[in-house]
């Protein structure tokens, strides 16, 4: 039996706890979504016996719930977030924000916008709260916490106060003008910038907390930045700017000094000059500095120096010019041999701005290694050792980085001779082994390594019987991509690999290469999971937990790989599981549970991931109402390969009934089978709100062909629907299509080359697929053309080499035989897809005399995030399948249209969108 057959005779199905059969239940009215949650980040307390986690309502409110695990009882802070627990469990701070009616008020009042902090006591219970507090931190040890306010607006540059709170003495030390602070890991030491705002009292300090002595470590009419405290150590590094606060300039110096923890610290002060640095570098703020771990070395930035032409200019060419200088031209030059046309250059401006060239500085060996050579370049040091440092340089292939091809190479830089050699040629995929003895690529079909040290390069996978490209992969490329690098174990051993399925284990000196997993088996998708944020590397002494996702159930859950034994499967269900995390220091794990009928929770378990404990309990209502339920269905697209989708049902199905159905498309969709969705009107595209008003929803995947994006997607789309109708569920006569950006471009050529769909809705869409090769991408500066051959439009060669392909999958095309009616939106500031994309449809539709509706959000962008502008679109999308699907009367805007006099009398006569709802009265009544 074939996939989709099995599939389509036993269907997966996600039942809503406490469904009873014949059960009638009301639907959620969109008065009701407010009080619906989404459940926010989470975090576990050290020793693994509390939880923080921020939950969300769709009215906008949102608070800190902490969960006692011991006592299975939880309290909650309004408006809290950002929650960190102390290193000793005891104490937990977070962020405490404000309603957005506040935030609206003091915006429009002009007043800062300022957050606060709360402190609870986990052992007595005791909470605190403070005002203006835009900085909190714990030191290593859990027992001070740091609390930094807010700046004054006067005098500029100075800073704030900064409190030291001895937690368990119940004492506090302030120190003011703190621009910044830093809690170095050992110890507790509290280094401080002190900004006066003046050319006088600046400085840099050191406070122990533990002795309340204060160490003073320069002082000068500088500005001080970029406080960095060497992992693990007592040493500190820090920049000066050369000139005085009141005119700091750009040049910096890097003072540091080791031994924090010593009576006299030693004081450390780099003189690029003496080291031999031309004199037009200097040590600039832009990388912060950062120390090797064994303290030898520290990395820092350089830029060239700017230049000042009135410092070389005599006294007599400075005088005021007779006679006002002309008008400069407004014009910018843009070249075909760009490699970053003038958009990208002014989208990246500040950050090419703060671009660096990175140094390694040795102190005891009085050498300054360059790394960097380009300042385009991306240079870093390599590992824990800091032996190398590696810069990779995409300047050699530049036709590549224009034409969505990219490659570079790999320049090595030994930190202690001196000596740079390119080590790698022309890669695209390529790795750094955590403790930097490895550079691992990727060339296609296999892995190989090159070892810094000693030069020898290994392939790591030839005649394994295993396939490590993607070849499922649907994007045009003239390299295919790995399935990818699951990461390292320690001491750079062994490098973990996958294939589509499972994990490999492979000595990156060439030699033993061997599955880990069995996924091949059942088609279950393996990938190694990394419980701690801190986790560098595995262990392989240890257990290394691994996900599992079903390919095709869409099943989710977790396995463990212990030393010399098989791979032990610890949970897999019809949910989605995610996130595991570890306490950092009990045997106590934490995961996120979630299912379309399900509202996600987090639970808290042992290692063996059984008898998972709920922690939180969102959406308790959850089964008062009607409620959806999910279901994958199987097909076979009309060129012969298996794909499934995601079906909804209605709320309160009733298999007696044939129902609407409202297809969404943009790419793979099926992963999100167990994703829960709260009802929103904000979320103009809210699968939830459709099955609440009835509908089925299918979301179903989609392969694509190169040079035939469209097409695919119309091989695609008959059988899914075809499927669905097969089930007896729907009247395949009241089927709509809808989608945005990629999405939206298919919601807009599909209905120009079929009348499958009884409407359509498309949002930002692509319709010209000749003059959108040429389109720009204004928000990141992007030349589309850029990845129009190997990205998301997937057309393999330009417009030139094969013109019929691009007219064969334009959408504008075939505007003329479009019967279904269209509802376009498109905001008329999109930075992403250009809006003349939605106005030359509309006019030629308007010319052909097609039904096409087109809404133009005012100073929205790719998405419409003003709050009024989403309810708007997803109120409209609702009343155009209301109409076209379900036959409910049409309003005018549909029928005929609204002048924009009567829109302005409508703005003015409505409060708000809530209130107003479409109440738009007939232009003639």
């Amino acid at each position: 039996m074939t996939l989709s057959a099995r599939l389509l005779c036993v269907p997966l199905l996600v039942l809503m706890p406490g469904l009873v059969s014949g059960q009638t239940k009301p639907t959620v009215k969109p008065a009701d979504y407010g009080k619906f949650e989404s459940l926010g980040p989470g975090r576990p307390s050290p020793d693994g016996r509390w939880f923080a986690y921020v939950v969300t309502r769709v009215d906008e409110r949102s608070e800190l719930r902490i969960a006692n695990l011991e006592r299975d009882s939880t309290r909650t802070s309004p408006w809290g977030s950002n929650p960190r627990f102390a290193a000793s469990s005891r104490w937990l701070i977070w962020t405490v924000g404000m309603s957005p009616d506040e935030r609206e008020k003091l915006t429009r009042d002009k007043k800062p916008i300022r957050t606060g902090a709360g402190l609870l006591d986990l052992r007595t219970g005791v909470e605190r709260t403070f005002t203006s507090i835009s900085a909190a931190a714990f030191d290593a040890s859990g027992r001070y916490l740091a609390l930094h306010g807010y700046a004054p607006d006067e005098p500029k540059g100075r800073g704030a106060d900064l409190r030291i709170l001895d937690l368990a003495a119940g004492t506090e030390v302030a120190l003011g003008n703190v621009a910044e602070f830093a809690w170095s890991e050992v110890g507790s030491f509290a280094a401080v910038a002190i900004a006066t705002g003046t050319d006088a009292g600046n400085g840099v300090q050191v406070l122990d907390a533990a002795t309340g002595r204060t160490i003073g470590l320069d002082a000068s009419a500088s500005v001080y930045r970029q406080l960095a405290w060497r992992k693990k150590g007592p040493d500190l590094a820090v920049y000066r700017s050369n000139g005085p606060s009141s005119k700091p300039g750009v040049g910096f110096t890097l003072l540091a000094w080791r031994g924090i923890d010593r009576s006299a610290p030693a004081r450390l002060q780099l003189d690029p000059k003496a080291l031999g640095a031309p004199d037009s570098m200097q040590v600039v703020e832009h990388r912060k500095p950062s120390w090797s771990d064994d303290g030898s070395r520290i990395a820092l930035g350089f830029r060239p120096v700017e230049p000042d032409s009135a410092s070389n200019t005599p006294d007599s060419a400075r005088r005021e010019p007779a006679h006002k200088p002309a008008e400069l031209p407004g014009v910018q030059i843009w070249h075909t041999n760009d490699v970053r046309i003038i958009p990208m250059q002014q989208a990246q401006r500040q950050a090419t701005a703060r671009r660096t060239l990175l140094a390694v500085w040795t102190p005891d060996a009085a050498r300054l290694t360059w790394v960097g050579a380009d300042l385009m370049e991306e240079a870093l040091v390599v590992g824990n050792t800091w032996r190398h440092g590696i810069e990779r340089a995409r300047s050699p292939y530049p036709w590549g980085t224009k034409f969505g091809r990219p490659y570079h190479d790999v320049w090595a830089v030994d930190l202690v001779s001196g000596q740079r050699s390119r080590v790698l040629e022309k890669v695209r995929h390529e790795w750094l082994s955590p403790d930097g003895r490895y550079l691992l690529w990727f060339d296609g079909k296999d892995y190989w390594t090159h070892n810094l040290t000693t030069g020898a390069r290994r392939n790591l996978t030839v005649g394994v019987a295993a396939a490590f490209a993607d070849t499922a992969d649907d994007t045009p490329t003239d390299l295919p991509r790995p399935h990818g690098v699951g990461g390292w174990s320690t001491g750079d051993a062994a490098v973990y690999l996958y294939d589509e399925f499972d994990v490999w284990r492979a000595s990156p000196d060439g030699g033993r290469v061997e599955r880990l997993t069995e996924g091949t088996r059942d088609s279950v998708i393996h990938r190694l999971v990394r419980t701690s944020p801190d986790e560098q590397a595995f262990d392989p002494t240890k257990p290394i937990y691994v996900s599992l996702r079903g390919e095709w159930s869409e099943k989710r859950g977790y396995a463990v790989l212990t030393r010399n034994r098989p791979i032990e499967r610890l949970v897999f269900e019809d949910r989605f599981l995610g996130g595991l995390t570890r306490a950092d220091s009990a045997e106590r794990f934490f995961y996120r549970r979630e299912a379309r009928a399900e509202s996600p929770n987090y639970v808290a378990t042992g290692p063996s991931l059984s008898q998972a404990k709920p922690i939180s309990h969102t959406n308790p209502f959850l089964g008062d109402y009607a409620w959806t339920r999910s279901e994958l269905i199987g097909f076979t697209n009309e060129t012969g390969r298996p794909l499934q989708g995601i079906l909804l049902y209605p709320a309160g199905h009733d298999p007696s009934k044939r129902y609407p159905m409202i297809v969404y498309t943009y790419e793979m969709l099926s992963n999100e089978l167990h994703f829960f969705q709260a009802p929103s009107e904000r979320s103009y595209y809210n699968y939830t709100a459709w099955t609440q008003n009835g509908y089925f929803v299918l979301m179903p995947d989609i392969h694509f062909r190169a040079r035939d994006p469209g097409v695919a997607v119309l091989e695609t789309l008959r059988p899914a629907v075809a499927a669905v109708a097969a089930k007896g569920l729907i009247d395949p006569k009241r089927v709509g299509l809808i989608g945005h950006s990629w999405g939206g471009y298919t919601a807009t050529y599909v209905p120009t080359r079929t009348d499958l769909f009884a409407a359509s809705v498309a949002g930002a869409p692509l319709t010209d697929f000749v003059s959108f090769m040429g389109q720009i991408h204004w928000t990141p500066g992007l030349a589309e053309v850029d990845h129009w051959e190997t990205g998301q439009a997937r057309m393999e060669v330009p417009y030139w080499e094969d013109p019929e392909a691009h007219h064969r999958n334009s959408p504008v095309h075939k505007v003329h035989e479009m019967k279904t009616p269209l509802l376009m939106a498109h905001g008329n500031k999109d930075g992403v897809v250009e809006f003349f994309q939605a106005t030359e449809f509309y006019n030629f539709a308007r010319r052909a005399e097609r039904q096409m509706v087109l809404l133009v959000y005012e100073d929205e962008s790719h998405s419409f995030l003003k709050k009024a502008n989403a309810i708007d679109y997803h109120r409209r999308i609702l009343e155009w399948f209301g109409h076209y699907l379900k036959g409910e009367a049409a309003p005018d805007w549909i029928t005929k249209g609204i002048s924009l006099e009567r829109l302005d009398a409508e703005k003015k006569r409505v409060a708000s969108p809530e209130t107003a709802g479409m109440t738009i009265p007939p232009e003639n009544p």
